[in-house]
């Protein structure tokens, strides 16, 4: 198994791949309790070996060739390394219990971050977008203002040509009926 500082997740669009953390905490489970059964087949090992301690006890008592010295002192060493045995168990339970309890707990802050983390992220994209499509509005408006007034400039320059023309055009017919009217005095004098 990875060492926990070696566990990475995959991070995907909300946060880390929820399947990946929970395969993480399956094995964790798994391996707390491959540990946990391990410190009690050894504790199970202790006690059948306690007993089998105690029955060769009684044996040695039943031995007249023993001294009760040697009796005492086999049984005070047997005692120890028993006793040690029961010690180093518990201690190892109460280590992987502490464990277990401050990985659950980082796991919830990690989680908690996460979720922190995510939200903050999903914040700032919604404003950064907000941002770009006001920006990007203010530009079409100001663009579509512009083509109006190039469109409204134009229109107004032509209505002042088309004025032009039909001044030019009524300077024209006037000065064409007035040679008109003229050549007609012309000829209605000869």
């Amino acid at each position: 198994m990875k060492a926990l500082a070696e566990t990475y997740f995959n991070k995907t669009f909300k946060g880390y791949d929820t399947a990946q953390v929970d395969e993480f905490i399956t094995s964790l489970s798994d391996t707390y309790e491959k540990n946990t059964s391990e410190l009690n087949d050894r504790l199970r090992a202790a006690e059948a070996e306690n007993e089998r301690l105690r029955s060769e006890i009684l044996q040695l008592h039943s031995q007249e060739e023993l001294t009760a010295q040697e009796h005492r002192e086999e049984l005070l060493e047997k005692q120890k390394e028993y006793d040690a045995l029961c010690a180093e168990i518990g201690e190892k339970m109460v280590v992987a219990d502490k464990r277990a309890a401050e990985i659950i707990k980082n796991a919830e802050k990690e989680a908690s971050l996460i979720i922190t983390q995510a939200q903050r992220s999903s914040e700032n994209e919604a404003r950064a977008i907000r941002t770009r499509a006001e920006e990007d509005a203010n530009r079409l408006i100001e663009e579509t203002r512009s083509k109006c007034e190039s469109i409204s400039a134009a229109a107004e320059e032509f209505r002042a040509r088309q004025n032009e023309m039909n001044r030019s055009m009524l300077e024209t017919e006037n000065r064409f009926a007035s040679a008109l009217n003229k050549l007609r005095e012309d000829i209605g004098e000869e």
